[in-house]
């Protein structure tokens, strides 16, 4: 009987899914932390990694969005035709056995 193959896309999955939620976190904290700026009063310059989200954030998780989107597209499409695979070769089996 055939075993499945290994789907890359999971680990993709995995990777991207994690940095995702890293970046919104980040994303999240750098307009927590300027609101609580605005509300103190403070003239503090902002953190570099707020820049970076301030200026990038948006773009950063959308990419990360259309990457997570894409692998789970062909991670759905791979665990299909590997499916296939293995319900043919089972059934070319039970053929070759007669029954």
């Amino acid at each position: 009987m055939p075993r499945p193959r290994r789907n890359p896309f999971t680990v993709l999955l995995g990777v991207v899914g994690v940095l995702f939620t890293i970046t919104a976190a980040n994303y999240s904290f750098a307009v927590l932390r300027g609101v609580k700026a605005a509300r103190d009063g403070e003239a503090a310059g902002p953190h570099p990694l707020q820049q970076v989200m301030d200026r990038h954030g948006t773009a950063i998780l959308v990419g990360e969005l259309v990457v997570l989107a894409i692998a789970t597209i062909g991670s759905v499409a791979l665990d299909h035709a590997e499916g296939e695979r293995i319900r043919r070769a089972r059934q070319a089996e039970r053929e070759g056995r007669g029954e």
